[in-house]
Order: C-alpha cells, then structure tokens, then sequence
C-alpha cells in the first residue's frame, strides 16, 4: 500500500513538473528543427587581472536565414562585472536585440574570484540556448586594459586601440615588454611597424597606441603578452573584419547589333565599398557562348583579370573590336585589390555583315493554261517564297528584288518584282510566302503544253540601308495547271 501511495504521489510530481515547464516556455532550451540554431564560442579563458577585459566569442550558427526571424539575449553573472557589446554596457537580466549572428562581447571582472555568466539566446520562434562561461580574476602585480575596435572594421583599416598598464600600489612603472605572438596582418607600436615574436619597451605604460590591419575577412585575434621583471601575462584582441566590396553600377554597351571589325566599347562606373581613393582595379571579359563555338569572335581578356584605374567618380571605358561574325554572350566582371569581386554584367551580342541570307533559301513559280477555241493560252500567274535577310550593324533591310527566267516552248522569259520594306527592318523573313505577280500572259499555243518551261531559275536580291546589295541564285520548283 505504501509503494502505491509513493507511485501515486510520483506521477503527480511528474505532471506538475511538466506543467511548469510549459508555463516557462519562454526561455527553454529546444534545439534543432528548421528554425534551431547552435551557439560557436570560446572554450579557455586565462586568469585575468581585477579590472582588466576577457573578451568573448558568441556566434549564431542558424538553421535558417537568420535576418528573417528576430533575436534576443540575456546575462546573468554569479560576481560583480561589466558586460558589453560594441561598446554598450549591459544589464542582467535584461533582454537585447542580438542584431549579428557573429559577436565578441567584452567583460570586466570587477571583484577577484571566478566569475560564471550565464548568456540566453532566444529567437522570436522560442528556440533558445544557454552557455555558461566561467572567467577567473585575481590581484596581480598590474592591470592593462585597452579600449577602441568598437567600430565597423573593413579589410586593410587601421584600427587603433588605446592601451594602459597600471601597476599595483608600491609597484614600479618600470621595465614593461610587449611581445606579439601572433596576428594575421600588419601590427604598429605607437607608430611603428613592429614584427611578431620578439618583446619592445614601453617607455609609457600610461598610453601607447597598438594599430592592426588586416586583409582577412571574418573572425580573427591580436594574441600579445606584456611581462616586467617579475610578471608575464597574456592577453588577445579579437576582430570581425567585414570585406569590402566592388560594385558596377551601371555598364553599357555601345551597340548589340554590330558589323564585322566595327570597334566596340563598354562603359560605365564601378564604384568601391566603402569609399576608398585607391582607385585601382581589375577587370576581366569572356565569351560564355556563342553560335559559331569561337570564344574570340569579339576581342576579350579570356577570363583573365587585367589592371585598370578608374577615372573620377568611378567612371569605366574600354574599347575593343567585334571580329567575326556570329551571336555572342559577352560578359565583364571587376575585382578589388583584395580579391572581391563583382557581380557579372552580361550582354547578348550578334556580329553581323551589312546584310547577309539565313538559312536555305526556297520558291515555288505557279504557271497555268486555259483552253480556248483555237488553242491554249499560258500564263506565269504568282510564286511563294521562303527566305531570311539579315542586316547587320544599325543598317536595315529596306528593298527585295526577285528575277524570274525560263525558256517557254524554246523562247527565253525575263520577269522582275520589287518589293519596298516599309520603314526597314534589322530581320526580313518570309515563309511560303504568295507574291502576286497580276497573272502575266506568256504566249499563245496551238496545241496543250507537255509543260512547255525548261531552264526555271530564280534570284533574290535584298538591299540595306547603308547600300549594301546581297543577291542568290536558286532553282525553284513550279506547278502547271488549268484555269486562273
């Protein structure tokens, strides 16, 4: 009867534990599922100095988009000390907006002792996560703390930071080193290009000035120690540098409609993010495809970048020379001194002559008889044609000239026709096309023809508004009947 009693009393325990973990859903911890997301962070910590800054590394690593779904944080620390990110100073227990998914908060312990602080992260879909980060502070023989960096810092910025050493009471201010262990781009001391691993002097520990610049993009450290003749200790400055970029705002082509060994330019401005007055740049141009399988039918770099200064306000022009004749996908991209490069502007080109045929070419001469008392009378009464002119360039197509000859019972015919395009066009094309001829009477015959056209051939002129004159020769088919 007892176990029963403890059962029951078991399952109601259960039950209003669960209860009230759904009562405080607003800060549990789920994970995974489209909206989840894991926490990236630093895992060792050197003991610092009361006063001095432990810098921490909190990134979002998210399942999803993260600029779609909002997310907050919150802190909490077991000892007195200051939390703060891009220089704002925070409250516990208080919620913030986590704008960036990549993030280096800074804490100052403030009394010795380890110091845990618990940081929860919350998305507005109630996914959440929680770290602890324990952070050991003593009394030593001297505090530094630094200050700057708090800053967007883009690729090659020099970012200052303002650096202080304070001894303990009845210490001396004398005989302090610097040493750089190790930093991804170029490092000053108070000015002056320094290298890595060796120890300088620090006349003044009070404020001298460490600059860093790097061409790295993303997350990266200043890992230094500062030692005097009794103390050795070590400290880092972590970054997020945020790549430039290069942009084309605007790219034109002078024509996309050219003749063969016509000149072709582009221009246009390309411009740099953020505004820098380095003005060189790279760029490069390819032909991705093209009608004829020649990928230098119209000059370009062949996808290799070459230099190239940017006139004012970032204006961009180069001239080059469309070769041979053909339909071309032409593309130019630009890249900045740092390897960003830009989106691919493209154009759809087609190198031309003045005018040329298309395609096969076909006609088909309708002839026909009609019987009369005395014999038979025969006529030439229309034809179709199929065809296809182009003009090349900005010419157009403005006039079409068929000439129709045969011999007819051993006597040689010679008809011609003219059509006028009305305004020109860049493309004439027809298709089994009828062209009246007003049925032109040919001869009168005693006897009915056994058909009496031998030697049929045919020719096709077309002209261009530039003057250009392309004419071909075919042999069409045609039908002989009775009756108009």
């Amino acid at each position: 009867m007892k176990n029963l009693f403890y059962l029951i009393i078991a399952f109601f325990s259960l039950t209003f534990s669960l209860n009230s973990c759904e009562d405080d859903g607003d800060w549990d911890d789920i994970t995974g599922g489209q909206f989840g997301f894991t926490i990236e962070r630093d895992t060792y910590f050197i003991e610092k100095s009361v006063g001095e800054s432990n810098q921490i590394k909190f990134n979002i690593v998210p399942n999803y988009d993260y600029s779609t779904v909002p997310m907050k944080f919150k802190y909490t620390s077991s000892l007195n000390g200051t939390l703060s990110l891009n220089g704002q100073n925070l409250q516990q227990n208080v919620e913030y907006t986590l704008t960036n998914k990549e993030n280096i908060f800074s804490y100052v312990g403030n009394v010795q002792g380890s110091h845990d602080i618990v940081m929860i992260a919350r998305n507005d879909k109630g996914i959440s996560k929680e770290e602890k980060f324990t952070l050991e502070y003593g009394i030593s023989e001297f505090t530094h703390t630094f200050s700057g960096g708090t800053a967007n810092i883009y690729q090659s910025d020099e970012t200052p930071y303002l650096m202080k050493i304070v001894p303990n009471a009845g210490q001396p201010n004398t005989g302090f080193e610097i040493k750089f262990n190790s930093y991804n781009g170029n490092i000053k001391l108070n000015g002056v290009a320094v290298q890595t691993g060796q120890f300088y002097p620090l006349p003044n520990i009070d404020n001298f000035t460490v600059i860093l610049a790097t061409n790295q993009v993303g997350q990266g450290a200043l890992d230094y120690t500062i030692k005097n003749a009794t103390v050795q200790k070590s400290y880092n400055i972590q970054q997020t540098v945020i790549a430039r970029q290069i942009v084309i705002e605007s790219m034109n082509i002078n024509a996309l409609n050219v003749l063969p060994n016509s000149q072709m330019s582009l221009i246009g401005v390309v411009k740099k993010t953020p505004v820098t007055t380095n003005t060189t740049i790279k760029y490069k141009t390819w032909i991705s495809a093209s009608s004829n399988n020649n990928t230098n039918g119209i000059q370009n770099t062949n996808n290799a970048y070459v230099p190239y200064a940017l006139g004012a306000n970032g204006a961009f022009s180069i001239n080059f020379n469309a070769v041979q004749a053909g339909n071309y996908t032409y593309n130019i991209q630009a890249q900045d001194e740092y390897g960003n490069e830009s989106a691919v502007s493209t154009f759809n080109v087609v190198v031309a002559p003045e005018i040329t045929f298309v395609g096969a070419m076909a006609m088909n001469v309708d002839f026909r008889y009609v019987l009369q008392f005395s014999g038979v009378r025969t006529y030439l009464k229309d034809f179709k044609r199929s065809f296809k002119a182009v003009a090349g360039g900005s010419a157009t197509i403005i006039k079409i000239e068929y000439n129709i000859t045969f011999d007819h019972m051993g006597q040689a015919r010679n008809y011609n026709f003219t059509e006028n395009v009305t305004n020109g066009t860049n493309i004439y094309e027809v298709t089994d096309a009828n062209f009246g001829t007003g049925t032109s009477e040919m001869a009168y015959v005693t006897n009915v023809p056994n058909p009496p056209i031998t030697n049929l051939q045919a020719k096709i002129k077309a002209t261009s508004s530039t003057g250009a004159v392309l004419e071909q020769t075919l042999t069409p088919t045609y039908n002989f009947t009775m009756g108009l």
